[in-house]
């Protein structure tokens, strides 16, 4: 059962402060959109499971003459976002409606940032090439994700996502990140990977298609 809706519920004014504080103890979503810009200027982008808007309104500020998509299945995307309403299109779809829909071969970039451990682990192949096809040839994907690790701090993340989210989150290690992508991109198609702060274990690859 998810708790997060419950208590964000509460919070009122100060819900889009406290939320930001809460992502900032786990994850410097500036930090990785700063890394993304640095590693790709692209011209088309999407968001892929942009949630609420939080990284949805640093890409707008990092990439200003860029287009911008964002979707989710959540029917609260965008909620958060208050930046430039005409800077980016907000859908409420999947990624098979979004390449059935006309958007096959029709970004530069796709950015995941924290998606693929709330997909369930048999899902991953299925939902990165389905992803793939929104891909223009030679384009780039970000992915950015929380590394399984025998750690403290892994399981004070992984107890805050299950039950604030109620997902049955899955997360992956370092080496099954890259086994994953060489299955779905190619052997050759990591061309970076680094880690984001404030903790290690966000790992974030530079995919080329």
């Amino acid at each position: 059962m998810a708790i997060g809706p419950w208590v964000r519920s509460l919070l009122g004014p100060y819900e889009r402060n406290i939320s930001e504080f809460y992502r900032a103890f786990f994850v410097d979503i500036k930090a990785f959109v700063k890394q993304t810009k640095q590693w790709v200027d692209a011209k088309n982008i999407l968001e892929l499971g942009c949630g609420e808007g939080a990284c949805t309104e640093l890409l707008v500020l990092a990439y200003p003459n860029s287009n911008i998509r964002a979707i989710d299945i959540t029917p609260k995307i965008g909620k958060m976002y208050s930046a430039d309403p005409s800077r980016v299109i907000f859908k409420q779809q999947t990624i098979q409606d979004f390449v059935s829909q006309g958007g096959a071969n029709s970004v530069d970039l796709l950015i995941l940032c924290d998606v693929i451990h709330h997909i369930p682990r048999n899902n991953h192949i299925e939902f990165l090439s389905e992803a793939k096809k929104a891909i223009k040839p030679e384009g780039y994907l970000v992915l950015k994700d929380w590394e399984y690790t025998k750690t403290p701090i892994h399981l004070l993340n992984y107890l805050a996502d299950r039950y604030i989210t109620g997902d049955r989150v899955q997360h992956r290690t370092n080496n099954e990140f890259r086994e994953l992508l060489k299955m779905v991109f190619g052997n050759d198609s990591i061309k970076a990977e680094t880690r984001i702060g404030p903790w290690s274990n966000n790992i974030t690859f530079l995919v080329q298609v």
